[in-house]
């Protein structure tokens, strides 16, 4: 087995061993000693302890972080070797404490822990769980409840989701648990990433987050706010109201205490607040995952919004200085190549803005220029703009960033007349890294939300597929 050879990690294997050193000085006495529950309370303590390392244990590398944890769970099983069948359970819980690695020594441990329980070894193979009879037959202490709920994780991670979801079903027939309902929202979300019927598996996924929550208020808000988001990216609607959900369940989730400063929250904080574009409060979360667990793919995140700034920065204030020098431009009186240029810039683009007047529009919407627009959904009002490279151009010869979803990019061209109904308006600014960022960025996410040239879109020109973000 490789371990870290440095001195540092050797220290903390050091520490982490006496950590462990009262439960191995004892094992001797496990077989002989007929106080089983101050034994159980302290090997539970021990399973606390190794779950607790490794969400707070992290490592440059996702790899070294793997070897860490199986140095501790080694020493965590020696100092159990000895000790009765009923640790079977423990064992399984050491060997499954490594976030989304299946290990065949867990699932050997649980069902061994299980075996017990008059289901047979076929049964328990194809799923098949005999409810009622079990609940009949047999004593359900929280030992044996415990040890289904681990035997569905470990196939979870297996991606055997039909079976670990047969698992957490059956124990919610005998108690409704709020850490079973969030392990089963959670294992609906990773079916519904590689399912074909997302939405399906994203509603099931919300309502057991809501029935954890119903339960316990600290359990379920971040397994919330991961549906909410999925479902606007997976299922094809772009419904804008799920990102808002998203991250609402998030900052609920951040004011935990288990959650707190978790740079998996904070990764996907992140990553909803560049869709919802809050750019600035983005970048501060994925830099905050970045500094806590480096093993995560986040300094390619931090890099992805930043030339998403600059690009977006530099668009709009390019267009401004053409503006501005085509005006100047068009009242010089020299007779260059460079004043004729201007002045028909100045005359294609002026032209370009006065045809804006001529669009007709609805009237269950008021016209409008970006300085009329407030930040968030701008309902009943219309913004008609022409397009200018890649931003557009309002009647005020305001020029802002058009974000689209859902909208195929061949629907729009340049010097279209677009009207866009009900946008939702964003207003950058900020600092990051000595660097400025001001701008307005307008958007919409569906094909009804634009007009081209005064006539709806086609619904061909709809995109239904989810984004790849998981891929």
């Amino acid at each position: 087995m490789s371990t870290p050879t440095d001195q540092k990690e050797v220290m903390e294997k050091g520490e982490a061993s006496t950590d462990q050193k009262e439960v191995v000085m004892e094992k001797g006495e496990a077989s002989t000693d007929q106080k089983y529950n101050d034994w159980i309370a302290k090997v539970d303590d021990m399973v606390e302890w190794l779950y607790d390392y490794c969400d707070t244990h992290f490592r440059p590398t996702l790899e070294e972080k793997i070897a860490d944890m199986e140095y501790q769970i080694g020493m965590c099983i020696h100092a159990l070797d000895s000790i009765p069948q009923v640790f079977e359970l423990t064992k399984g819980r050491l060997y499954n404490s490594i976030p989304g690695c299946y290990k065949e020594e867990a699932e050997h441990h649980l069902v061994n822990a299980v075996s017990g329980s008059r289901i047979t070894w076929f049964e328990l193979t194809f799923g098949f769980l005999l409810t009622v009879n079990f609940i009949f037959q047999t004593n359900l202490t929280p030992y044996l409840l415990d040890a289904w709920v681990s035997l569905g994780i470990c196939f979870a991670k297996k991606r055997d989701y039909p079976r670990a979801k047969h698992y957490y079903q059956f124990v919610l027939t005998v108690k409704e648990d709020s850490m079973v309902l969030r392990q089963l929202a959670d294992l609906e979300l990773l079916y519904a990433r590689v399912a074909d019927n997302p939405p399906h598996h994203i509603d099931e996924c919300i309502k057991y987050a809501q029935r954890a929550l119903a339960l316990d208020d600290t359990d379920g808000s971040y397994i919330l706010g991961s549906a909410y988001f999925s479902s606007f990216i997976l299922d094809g609607g772009w419904n804008h109201d799920n990102t808002l959900r998203s991250i609402e369940a998030y900052e609920k989730a951040e004011k935990t205490h288990e959650m707190k400063s978790n740079p998996e929250l904070q990764y996907d904080c992140g990553i909803v607040n560049r869709f919802l574009e809050n750019y600035n409060k983005s970048l501060i979360c994925l830099s905050d995952a970045a500094i806590t667990d480096p093993s995560l793919d986040v300094l390619h995140q931090l890099k992805m919004t930043v030339q998403l700034l600059d690009k977006l920065e530099g668009l709009v204030q390019g267009k401004s200085n053409d503006k501005s020098k085509g005006k100047i431009k068009g009242k010089s009186k020299g007779k260059s190549k460079g004043k004729s240029k201007g002045k028909s810039t100045e005359t294609s683009l002026s032209s370009l803005i006065q045809s804006l007047d001529t669009i007709d529009l609805n009237l269950s919407y008021n016209r409008a220029t970006l300085d009329v627009l407030a930040e968030g959904p701008d309902k009943g009002l219309a913004v008609i703009g022409a397009v200018r490279y890649y931003v557009l151009c309002d009647s005020n010869e305001n020029s802002f960033v058009l974000t689209v979803f859902g909208i195929q990019k061949e629907a729009i061209k340049q010097g279209d007349q677009v009207t866009l109904l009900e946008p939702f308006c964003k207003f950058v600014d900020f600092e990051w890294e000595g660097k400025y960022y001001q701008f307005t960025s307008v958007r919409v996410n569906l094909v009804e939300q634009v007009l081209v040239n005064g006539n709806a879109l086609s619904p061909s020109f709809a995109i239904r597929q989810p984004l790849r973000l998981y891929a």
